[in-house]
């Protein structure tokens, strides 16, 4: 997959924006936002990896994680991608 850039607009404080646009020379600002953005990323998907693996070790989700089991059979039946 080639690397695409997207321009995004949201809403920041002003007094927030003006630190950073004093602090951070114009050159550097969005690739500054994108760390920012990876930093919350791999914080968020930690998190949910940790929730994850706490329910995958908890032995109360024995028979939730046993009912999972007979569909992993369709991991590979061909279907992913089928239109609506």
């Amino acid at each position: 997959m080639a690397a695409t850039t997207l321009r995004a607009s949201y809403s920041i404080s002003a007094p927030t924006l003006q630190r950073f646009n004093a602090v951070v020379p114009a050159g550097e600002r969005s690739r500054e936002i994108e760390v920012y953005m990876q930093q919350a990323l791999a914080s968020r998907e930690q998190a949910l990896e940790a929730i994850a693996a706490a329910f995958m070790n908890d032995p109360a989700n024995a028979e939730a994680i046993a009912d999972e089991k007979p569909w992993d059979a369709t991991i590979a039946d061909g279907l992913d991608g089928m239109p609506p």
